[in-house]
Protein backbone atom coordinates (compact mmCIF):
# COMPACT_ATOMS: atom_id res chain seq x y z
CA UNK A 1 0.00 0.00 0.00
CA UNK A 2 1.29 3.43 -0.90
CA UNK A 3 1.25 5.97 1.88
CA UNK A 4 2.01 8.86 -0.49
CA UNK A 5 0.96 10.29 -3.83
CA UNK A 6 2.86 12.78 -5.94
CA UNK A 7 2.69 15.19 -8.84
CA UNK A 8 4.74 18.09 -10.15
CA UNK A 9 3.33 21.63 -9.97
CA UNK A 10 5.32 24.52 -11.47
CA UNK A 11 8.60 22.64 -11.10
CA UNK A 12 7.90 21.63 -7.49
CA UNK A 13 7.61 17.96 -6.62
CA UNK A 14 4.54 17.74 -4.38
CA UNK A 15 4.24 14.66 -2.20
CA UNK A 16 0.95 14.24 -0.36
CA UNK A 17 1.13 12.03 2.69
CA UNK A 18 -1.99 9.87 2.69
CA UNK A 19 -1.46 8.03 5.97
CA UNK A 20 -3.41 9.86 8.73
CA UNK A 21 -1.36 8.52 11.67
CA UNK A 22 2.42 8.90 11.48
CA UNK A 23 3.19 6.93 14.62
CA UNK A 24 4.49 3.49 13.63
CA UNK A 25 8.16 3.16 12.71
CA UNK A 26 7.52 0.90 9.71
CA UNK A 27 5.06 3.44 8.26
CA UNK A 28 7.56 6.27 8.65
CA UNK A 29 10.33 4.16 7.14
CA UNK A 30 8.11 3.31 4.17
CA UNK A 31 7.13 6.95 3.64
CA UNK A 32 10.75 8.13 3.79
CA UNK A 33 11.81 5.46 1.27
CA UNK A 34 8.97 6.42 -1.07
CA UNK A 35 9.90 10.11 -0.86
CA UNK A 36 13.58 9.35 -1.50
CA UNK A 37 12.64 7.20 -4.50
CA UNK A 38 10.41 9.97 -5.87
CA UNK A 39 13.18 12.54 -5.45
CA UNK A 40 15.54 10.28 -7.37
CA UNK A 41 13.00 9.64 -10.14
CA UNK A 42 12.08 13.28 -10.62
CA UNK A 43 15.51 14.83 -9.99
CA UNK A 44 13.71 17.70 -8.29
CA UNK A 45 15.48 20.41 -6.30
CA UNK A 46 12.22 21.55 -4.67
CA UNK A 47 9.97 19.32 -2.59
CA UNK A 48 6.70 20.23 -0.91
CA UNK A 49 5.35 17.70 1.60
CA UNK A 50 1.58 18.08 1.91
CA UNK A 51 0.36 17.05 5.36
CA UNK A 52 -3.34 17.87 4.91
CA UNK A 53 -4.37 14.23 5.52
CA UNK A 54 -2.20 13.74 8.60
CA UNK A 55 -4.03 13.98 11.94
CA UNK A 56 -1.41 12.42 14.24
CA UNK A 57 2.36 12.62 14.24
CA UNK A 58 4.82 11.50 16.89
CA UNK A 59 8.41 12.38 17.66
CA UNK A 60 9.55 9.67 15.23
CA UNK A 61 7.91 11.74 12.46
CA UNK A 62 10.16 14.67 13.35
CA UNK A 63 13.17 12.37 13.27
CA UNK A 64 12.19 11.01 9.87
CA UNK A 65 11.84 14.53 8.47
CA UNK A 66 15.18 15.62 9.94
CA UNK A 67 16.88 12.60 8.32
CA UNK A 68 15.20 13.37 5.01
CA UNK A 69 16.24 17.02 5.16
CA UNK A 70 19.81 16.20 6.22
CA UNK A 71 20.27 13.61 3.48
CA UNK A 72 19.04 16.04 0.80
CA UNK A 73 20.33 19.35 2.22
CA UNK A 74 22.69 20.10 -0.65
CA UNK A 75 20.41 19.00 -3.47
CA UNK A 76 16.84 19.80 -2.49
CA UNK A 77 14.87 22.54 -0.77
CA UNK A 78 12.17 20.90 1.36
CA UNK A 79 9.04 22.61 2.67
CA UNK A 80 5.94 21.39 4.49
CA UNK A 81 2.36 22.57 4.11
CA UNK A 82 -1.14 22.16 5.51
CA UNK A 83 -0.13 20.90 8.94
CA UNK A 84 -3.11 20.53 11.24
CA UNK A 85 -2.68 22.19 14.67
CA UNK A 86 -2.00 18.91 16.50
CA UNK A 87 0.69 18.03 13.96
CA UNK A 88 2.22 21.52 13.86
CA UNK A 89 2.55 21.86 17.64
CA UNK A 90 5.53 19.46 18.00
CA UNK A 91 7.39 21.54 15.41
CA UNK A 92 6.80 24.66 17.49
CA UNK A 93 7.74 23.00 20.79
CA UNK A 94 11.00 21.60 19.41
CA UNK A 95 11.75 24.80 17.44
CA UNK A 96 11.82 22.75 14.23
CA UNK A 97 9.46 25.35 12.80
CA UNK A 98 12.65 27.42 12.49
CA UNK A 99 14.44 24.62 10.64
CA UNK A 100 11.68 23.70 8.19
CA UNK A 101 9.82 26.00 5.87
CA UNK A 102 6.18 25.51 6.89
CA UNK A 103 3.26 27.01 4.95
CA UNK A 104 -0.41 27.14 5.85
CA UNK A 105 -1.66 25.67 2.59
CA UNK A 106 -0.64 24.06 -0.68
CA UNK A 107 -0.77 27.23 -2.80
CA UNK A 108 1.41 29.19 -0.36
CA UNK A 109 3.95 26.35 -0.30
CA UNK A 110 4.23 26.08 -4.07
CA UNK A 111 4.45 29.87 -4.44
CA UNK A 112 7.17 30.13 -1.78
CA UNK A 113 9.27 27.44 -3.43
CA UNK A 114 9.18 29.46 -6.66
CA UNK A 115 11.07 32.30 -4.93
CA UNK A 116 14.79 31.80 -4.22
CA UNK A 117 15.59 31.73 -0.51
CA UNK A 118 18.55 33.57 1.06
CA UNK A 119 20.71 30.42 0.98
CA UNK A 120 19.84 29.11 -2.47
CA UNK A 121 22.78 26.72 -2.73
CA UNK A 122 20.36 23.91 -3.57
CA UNK A 123 19.73 25.45 -6.99
CA UNK A 124 23.39 25.27 -7.92
CA UNK A 125 23.26 21.51 -8.42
Amino acid sequence: MSEVSCFVKDGVLVVSILEPALIKDWVLYSIRRQIEDLLAQHSSSRLLLDFRNVTMAGSATLGMLIRLKSKNATTCRIALCALQPAVREPFRLTHLDRVFEIYDDFDAGVAALQVPCDDESVDQV
